[in-house]
């Protein structure tokens, strides 16, 4: 199959160079959001300082109620993140199962 666009469709004008978007600038993006997001995060801990009783299982002990939501938030994560993979895993064995019985 070509990939070639029909002639009577516009594509737009050519990428000048500089414009293109390459892994690189992808990157640089990653590190500027990431940035930001820690400099949210480092005022939002600074600015609650209050100590809580954190209670967890058989543990518990008493932290700053920005680093307790800082926790709950990247528990949060993991589990979302555990549960992502485990469907992802899900999806290629059925699709593994499909391609085996069209061979």
């Amino acid at each position: 199959m070509d990939s070639t666009p029909p002639r009577d469709v516009d594509v737009g004008p050519e990428a000048l160079p500089g414009e293109r978007r390459t892994r690189l600038s992808g990157a640089w993006t990653a590190v500027v959001v990431g940035l930001v997001a820690l400099v949210v995060i480092l005022v939002f801990i600074l600015q609650n300082p209050k100590s809580v009783e954190v209670s967890f299982l058989m543990f518990s002990g008493h932290l700053p109620l920005a680093v307790a939501l800082l926790f709950a938030m990247i528990l949060g994560a993991l589990i979302m993140f555990a549960f992502g993979a485990a469907r992802l895993l899900q999806l290629r064995m059925v699709a593994g199962r499909a391609r085996r019985q069209r061979a």
